[in-house]
């Protein structure tokens, strides 16, 4: 599950929490989060990291997925 949105730390945290409690795997999208500032981000991005999911910018995610998908063709 990919979590994108408004405020990072409130409303992106708990959802990409209750996604890994229903055992989604999931992934804050690093630049598609926002909050008043960059301290609640980073601490909020480096807390879920640290216990919950995976942490990934768009071009890291965009990467990942083109692998995945070269890896199918083949």
């Amino acid at each position: 599950m990919l979590i994108t949105g408004t405020v990072t730390n409130v409303c992106c945290e708990s959802s990409a929490r209750d996604a890994m409690m229903t055992n989604f795997k999931t992934i804050m999208v690093s630049d598609g989060n926002a909050v008043m500032t960059r301290a609640e981000h980073d601490a909020a991005l480096t807390a879920f990291y640290d216990i919950f999911g995976d942490g990934m910018d768009t071009d890291m995610l965009v990467a990942a997925l083109e692998h995945g998908r070269a890896g199918k063709a083949a």
